[in-house]
């Protein structure tokens, strides 16, 4: 099953052109709550409107920094 995940990259490549440069100052500026951010950095789905803020203030589409990745069951 596939999902899709933030792509870290992207996210700091963003953050280096807006001159940010830490997470809590990404926070601060989005609006989008520093334990959110950190949900969708390792691999919540960032599915939600927390995230559509984030993308707004990046003044990015969603699909730039998003990247599909492939689920692994808990049977395997």
């Amino acid at each position: 099953m596939k999902s899709l995940i933030l792509n870290e990259k992207e996210l700091r490549k963003k953050m280096i052109d807006l001159d940010i440069k830490t997470i809590n100052e990404l926070a601060a500026k989005s609006g989008v709550s520093k334990p959110t951010i950190y949900e969708y950095i390792n691999g919540k789905s960032p599915l939600s409107a927390a995230f559509t803020r984030l993308c707004d203030y990046l003044n990015v589409a969603p699909h730039e920094i998003l990247v599909e990745t492939e689920l692994i069951s808990a049977e395997e």
